[in-house]
Parts: structure tokens; C-alpha cells; sequence
């Protein structure tokens, strides 16, 4: 029953851990069919009328998935670490096709870009 999903507007959301990390998510999600209940939705809409072309997409036997490596998939991490939330459901429309895929918080992935950007914070931008 998906009649009960809803959609919330987000804004900009300051960590609560690291005051110069803030993400803005498209929407904050309500699913109670789903476990945790609250999420993230992310939406891209490029110029394009082909999944195929979108370099941030990977095909794997008809499957597309966001590339680990781009930019997007550091986005939703990002998103998801500041938030204290678990996924974000990463949607691509298109006027004649779209893509959707549910990306889960990735704890490894996230302290080693954190790192990054906390060295960046302290060493060159103060």
C-alpha cells in the first residue's frame, strides 16, 4: 500500500557533529513500510531522453546503478551523514524513462571522504 508514503520538503541541513558539513536533500521520506521508516529522495533531471548516455550511470546485465566514483554518490553520502539517515531513494527522470535505486548510508566510504574534507577544513580553509 503505497498510499502512505510521504514526502516532506527538507532545506539545507547543518551536521550536528561538524558545523561546515550541510546537505540538501530534494525530500525527506516517510515509508512505514520500510525499515527504518524515514529516508531521503534525491532527484535528477538531466537533458537527456536515454539512460545510456548519463555518465553517472552504470549497466550491469539491464541494470543501471549510480558509479561509486562520481560525484552523486559522494552528494547522497554526504546527504545521509549529515541527516543521521540510513537511505536515499536516488531518482532519474527522464520525459520517456527514469531510474530509481535505494542507496544505503556506507560507514566506511563516508569516514574516508569525512577525513578529506576535514583536513581540507582545518588545514586550508581556516
Amino acid at each position: 500500500m503505497n498510499d502512505a508514503v510521504n514526502l516532506y520538503p527538507c532545506g539545507e541541513v547543518v551536521s550536528p557533529h561538524a558545523h561546515w558539513l550541510a546537505a540538501t536533500p530534494d525530500r525527506k521520506v516517510y515509508c512505514p513500510q520500510r525499515n527504518p521508516m524515514f529516508g531521503l529522495l534525491e532527484i535528477k533531471c538531466p537533458d537527456t531522453d536515454n539512460l545510456h548516455t548519463l555518465k553517472y550511470l552504470k549497466e550491469t546485465d539491464g541494470e543501471f546503478e549510480l558509479k561509486k566514483n562520481h560525484n552523486y554518490f559522494f552528494q547522497v553520502q554526504m546527504q545521509l551523514a549529515v541527516t543521521g539517515l540510513e537511505w536515499c531513494d536516488f531518482f532519474v527522470w527522464l520525459e520517456n524513462d527514469s531510474h530509481l535505486e535505494t542507496i544505503h548510508f556506507d560507514a566506511v566510504f563516508w569516514q574516508s571522504a569525512k577525513d578529506k574534507l576535514d583536513m581540507f577544513f582545518y588545514e586550508h580553509y581556516l
